[in-house]
């Protein structure tokens, strides 16, 4: 597989730095940090580009750490898959010595040797494994690296236990929107039903309550007047008539049972209704009462 895949291209600065005894280019990536050619590494450990190129991208963890970047190669500027520094010390400890080429085989194994020592300050049981030999030198650069693994470890314990204590707080977060979520659901539901409560007696209210006494008297008084004002120009007799008219309209058997809610609408038929009789006649309706008594 090549390296040269639809990976997003950057133009980084880039130097050329010595890497135990080794020649390869440091790109900065802004954002990213530095990353480093896979091609100068694998030329540098003997390595086939690419199959590792290949390894590289199907890995889920390191191909995390894959970029294409621009780097003069042979006196040209090419685009060439980089790997940001943070991911280069895993990926070299996968590689098997028997795939790199004699003369940088002991310094992988060296490296390897080292990584494994790291990771067992970091993560197992023993923080001061023996030295490797009794040279004072060696001896007290020895027991800088442990002490130095020994912070670092306690760095990552604090680190890890700060961020179980933030999922446990995103844990506790959650469970309290899914009991509020709950709450306003349950609380939805209820002001709907009492919603739809109030809707049936307010219909229910409608259909069975009448207007009071008082209104009665002053549809009946304002439906004679009238009667009697339209009789002294006239010499006919509409009570009978308008009484009749109004039930029709009305939909009701007598004032009595007039629903509450049609009360101004009776009022307004009697002003229709002086208007269609005594159209000359201001007086001919008298004050009526607007108000539900």
């Amino acid at each position: 597989m090549s390296e040269d895949a639809p990976l997003p291209a950057r133009r980084p600065a880039h130097q050329e730095v010595q890497f135990d005894g080794d020649t390869l280019i440091a790109v900065v990536i802004e954002g990213d940090g530095v990353a480093t050619p896979v091609r100068t590494v694998c030329e540098a450990l003997g390595l086939d580009l690419d199959v590792q190129s290949a390894q590289l991208r199907k890995h889920p963890v390191l191909s995390q750490g894959l970029r294409v970047v621009n780097v003069p190669v042979g006196g040209r500027v090419r685009s060439v898959m980089a790997i940001i520094h943070k991911w280069i010390p895993f990926w070299l400890a996968t590689i098997s010595p028997d795939q790199v080429n004699a003369g940088t085989r002991p310094k992988l194994i060296r490296y390897q040797l080292e990584v494994a020592y790291v990771l067992a300050a970091l993560y197992g049981t023993e923080l001061a494994p023996s030295p490797l030999d009794g040279d004072p030198a060696s001896l007290a650069i020895q027991q800088q690296l442990q002490a130095a693994l020994r912070e670092a470890r306690i760095a990552r314990e604090a680190y890890l236990a700060t961020q179980q204590q933030l999922q446990q707080l995103q844990a506790a977060q959650d469970a309290t929107e899914t009991r509020l979520q709950a709450h306003e659901a349950a609380t939805d539901e209820r002001l709907e039903e009492q919603s739809d409560l109030i809707r049936d007696l307010t219909e229910w209210v409608d259909q069975t309550l009448t207007i009071s006494p008082a209104q009665q008297q002053v549809i009946k008084d304002a439906i004679l007047r009238i009667a009697v004002r339209y009789k002294q120009r006239h010499t006919t007799d509409i009570f009978a008539r308008l009484f009749s008219s109004f039930c029709n309209d009305l939909h009701t058997p007598r004032y009595s049972a007039l629903p509450a809610r049609k009360y101004d609408e009776a009022l307004a038929w009697i002003r229709r209704k002086a208007a269609e009789y005594l159209p000359d006649d201001p007086d001919a309706v008298p004050p009526l009462q607007e108000q539900l008594l």
